[in-house]
């Protein structure tokens, strides 16, 4: 029976607003399986009343509690796994959402579970609110740009590396200039030449003539 009708005790460790919305969720549940039950009720007493006396109408109200019988019967179930079990897993927001699910269904049921799930639909949201970090709003539609991509752009060359200066050539150092050409003599005797401004031939001693 625990994995279909869900436990009456609240964890100690649910904040008091989700306790809340459990113990709405919990009686919620109840009264799909009761109205299951009153479904029942009214699609026997349809049909045997239309075996009875016949009539299209009791034919209709007995199919219908059929159904309603099943709609509810499934949605006390499956409730308490997609709200009751989600709450006791601390799953908080799944099961606000969930509950939404439930507050239709509950309208085959004489309103009663929709009721009880509409409150503790209230009281989730409350508790979310509550929890929220001061200052936090979610992003609506249209409120986030995004930004486009911008066109690409290679990187820059890289610059060369500055010239390394080259010393300067060493200039040559002129020669000195030779001293001018001082005037020579041959001698007629051996053929030596000599300055002119010798008496006589240092080969042969020759006098210059």
């Amino acid at each position: 029976m625990d994995s279909v009708l869900a436990k009456g005790f609240t964890p100690p460790w649910l904040p008091r607003d989700v306790a809340e919305a459990r113990e709405f969720a919990y009686y919620g549940q109840l009264a799909f399986f009761g109205m299951a039950g009153l479904w029942f009720l009214v699609m026997l007493i349809a049909l045997v009343a239309f075996g009875l006396s016949g009539g299209r109408g009791l034919l209709a109200l007995g199919i219908f509690g059929f159904f309603a019988m099943i709609i509810t019967g499934l949605s006390g179930i499956y409730m308490k796994k997609t709200v009751i079990d989600a709450i006791d897993q601390g799953r908080f927001h799944d099961a606000k959402n969930d509950s939404l699910i439930w507050i239709f269904f509950g309208l085959f049921a004489f309103v009663l579970p929709s009721l009880l799930m509409l409150l503790a639909y209230a009281k989730l949201g409350d508790a979310l609110a509550t929890q929220a970090p001061a200052g936090y709003a979610p992003y609506g539609p249209g409120m986030v740009a995004v930004q486009q991509p911008g066109q690409y752009m290679p990187p820059p060359a890289p610059m060369p590396p500055p010239p390394v200066p080259q010393p300067a050539p060493q200039q040559a150092q002129p020669a000195h200039s030779a001293h001018p050409a001082t005037p020579m003599y041959k001698c007629k005797n051996c053929s030596v030449q000599f300055p002119m401004f010798m008496h006589s031939c240092p080969n042969c001693g020759a006098p210059k003539q």
